[in-house]
């Protein structure tokens, strides 16, 4: 066996605990590369999604533009919008935020089916009586 000199014990020691730093450094600069790259990655996809939205407001707009270029689209926005009116109109809001709803009872259907029997009835009159006539 070979002994091993105190100022190579020290080397090693020295060289193990700078690896060893050397090694966690890398490491904790992966981590950190590598998390900001994921976050930008995210905020990309982000924005691309916002630049579509964005895309179609413009498009959306633009033809917002197209249909202010008519005087009759102008002349209806300024009345449902502001309540524009010209001589003798009258400008009646009607809320539209609460839900309208419309009870159907089952007496309306006794009288469609008894329509329709009546309807049946007078055509099988008229066709007996077209039949003895023949």
């Amino acid at each position: 066996m070979k002994k091993v000199s105190k100022k190579s014990k020290r080397r090693l020691l020295i060289f193990g605990i700078l690896s060893i730093v050397s090694i966690g450094y890398f490491f904790v600069t992966l981590f950190g590369y590598t998390y900001n790259f994921l976050s930008l990655k995210q905020e990309e996809t982000n924005l691309k999604n916002q630049l579509v939205s964005l895309q179609d407001k413009k498009a959306d707009l633009k033809v917002e533009i197209q249909k202010l270029n008519d005087p009759d689209y102008v002349a209806r926005y300024a009345k449902e919008n502001y309540l524009y009116s010209e001589d003798g109109e009258y400008v009646l809001k009607i809320d539209d935020s609460s839900p309208v709803t419309i009870e159907t009872s089952n007496n309306n259907y006794y009288y469609i089916i008894g329509g329709v029997i009546l309807v049946l009835f007078i055509i099988l009159v008229l066709s007996k009586k077209k039949k003895e006539k023949k």
